[in-house]
């Protein structure tokens, strides 16, 4: 397993759009803080890297982007690129190598979530400062549940993207129907909740979210408990990976 994992983390770091998503995260923040100091100054205000990060928190959907690319490409780049068959003559079972695919998918998106925290502390340490951090615990507690809530909201989409990539042989399909499915998915479920019908409860979006159990928010719709949020997204990744396990393992390669 181990070297599976390996062998997909060289063909990723490998590749051209590797650098370029490390390159485009470390300029989309940069222009973050420039358009965030900008604002500051032209206000007469001073900020500092809690406020940034917060500020820079609102765009984690970038990094679900780029693990859904990822995710919709896994498995159906093998079968586009015609490597699949390669791949599975190894003594390795084909179970073993999609739990390689999918553990490598976990970790890449941890490194995509990990430089935008990195790069958006660098450049909040370059242009704000740890000035006046006094009292900003709450802030600070806001932006570990948005990081928490983004990810798993990432970690979601990107097993789903996993899903579809297991499904098609295309990889350009898989990743482009994956990130229209979250971008549809997160309108229907707020057009949902606005109605108030009650079965949007267990609609994936609506329980990704846990800032919404913080003290004083309103759940998006009412009976939702961390417990019950937690078995939505248990129920949802069980049928992702049932159906990505069941693809995979009786997917004909001879053609």
């Amino acid at each position: 397993m181990l070297k599976l994992i390996q062998n997909e983390h060289m063909k990723w770091f490998h590749k051209r759009s590797t650098k370029v998503t490390f390159i485009t995260i470390g300029i989309l923040t940069l222009c973050m803080a420039l358009l965030m100091k900008k604002v500051a100054n032209s206000a007469g205000t001073e900020d500092n890297i809690l406020n940034f990060l917060s500020f820079s928190s609102g765009m984690l959907i970038l990094v679900q982007f780029f693990a859904l690319a990822v995710g919709g490409s896994m498995v159906a780049k093998e079968f586009e690129a015609g490597t699949i068959k390669l791949l599975l003559i190894r003594p390795a079972r084909r179970s073993t190598i999609l739990a390689s695919k999918y553990l490598t998918l976990i970790l890449i998106s941890l490194y995509y979530l990990l430089s935008y925290l990195l790069f958006s502390f660098v450049w909040g340490a370059l242009f704000f400062g740890f000035t006046s951090l006094e009292g900003d615990a709450q802030l600070l507690k806001n932006i570990t549940l948005t990081y928490d809530s983004a990810y798993m909201e990432t970690f979601m989409m990107m097993t789903f993207a996993f899903m579809l990539s297991s499904l098609f042989r295309n990889s350009a399909l898989a990743s482009s129907l994956a990130i229209v499915v979250s971008i549809g998915a997160k309108a229907v479920t707020g057009l949902v909740s606005e109605l108030g019908l009650w079965w949007g409860k267990f609609l994936l979006f609506a329980n990704t979210n846990f800032v919404q159990y913080m003290d004083g928010m309103k759940t998006m719709f009412d009976g939702m408990t961390i417990p019950f949020s937690i078995f939505v997204l248990v129920a949802h990744f069980v049928f992702f990976m049932g159906v990505a396990w069941a693809a995979f393992l009786k997917r004909d390669v001879a053609n």
